[in-house]
Parts: structure tokens; C-alpha cells; sequence
């Protein structure tokens, strides 16, 4: 179910309070791990070369190359997913208004919570 322009505005008001108040813990709600281009890169260049080189070993019945072929190969995905991280930056896609965040954040919430008591009492 897709949210409305709305929602994602609230939803991203409500990421941008979190990581204010508590950054290790926003950090800790991360979904995915970016890796840069150029590790990636690469990594991918590092696997296929060992790919190659286990593909020669297999072509000339040379064992020990199949398992150097094979160590470069994992050394390559090791070098691609375990290297540093590219981070998102914490005010990406923020659209809070100038002056005090929090607050304003705050009493537009105070309002809609009123509003809905409002309107449910009636």
C-alpha cells in the first residue's frame, strides 16, 4: 500500500526527529548498506579475474590454481561488502521549516491529535 504525499512528508519528518534525538539508534534502523562505485567496481573485477583463473585451472587439470582461483574469487566478495559504508546524509530529504524543528513538529501534531478528538466526539 502506497503512502500519500502526506504521509511521506510525516514519515520523513518523523526520521529526521529521530535522528536529532538518538543517532545510534536511527543508524541502527538502516535498511541497507550502500557500497560505493568504485568498490564495487572493483570487487566485480577481482571476482571475474579469479573466476578466470579457476577457469584455467580446471582447462589445464592444475588443482592448486583452482584453489588460488577460488581464494581470489572470495576475496574479491570479501573486499566489495566488508569495505566502508557510503552514508546517507542525515538531512537528506528533509523539509522541516526554519526556526526551532522540534517544536514546530510538535505543535503540528498537538493540532491534528485535537482536530481528530474534534471531529470524533461529535
Amino acid at each position: 500500500m502506497a503512502l500519500s504525499e502526506y504521509e511521506q512528508k510525516m514519515l520523513e519528518q518523523l526520521e529526521a526527529q529521530l535522528r536529532d534525538e538518538d543517532p545510534k539508534l536511527a543508524e541502527s534502523f538502516q535498511p541497507a548498506r550502500q557500497v560505493s562505485l568504485k568498490r564495487l567496481v572493483l570487487g566485480v573485477f577481482i571476482i571475474v579475474a579469479g573466476l578466470g583463473v579457476l577457469v584455467a585451472a580446471v582447462a589445464f587439470s592444475l588443482s592448486w590454481l583452482g584453489i588460488i582461483g577460488f581464494v581470489v574469487m572470495l576475496g574479491g566478495a570479501m573486499y566489495t561488502f566488508s569495505g566502508p559504508i557510503g552514508s546517507i546524509s542525515a538531512n537528506s530529504g528533509s523539509t522541516q521549516p526554519s526556526g526551532d524543528p522540534k517544536a514546530s513538529f510538535m505543535s503540528r501534531q498537538e493540532e491534528m491529535w485535537n482536530r481528530r478528538r474534534e471531529q470524533d466526539g461529535r
